[in-house]
């Protein structure tokens, strides 16, 4: 079955390329997070995320 399935080595930049955008927004995501004003934190502490 896996004999009739081609595999090219161009074919892994998609893999490279989709992991390299999915990290690099987890990376921008956390980089703004940590950087956050101290105001800016415990105004969004205090949303009210319950009904």
């Amino acid at each position: 079955m896996f004999r009739r399935l081609l595999l090219e080595n161009w074919m892994g930049i998609f893999t490279l390329v989709a992991f390299v955008t999915a990290l690099s927004i987890y990376l921008t995501i956390t980089w703004r997070a940590v950087r956050m004003p101290r105001a800016q934190r415990e105004r969004f502490a205090k949303l009210p995320l319950n009904d």
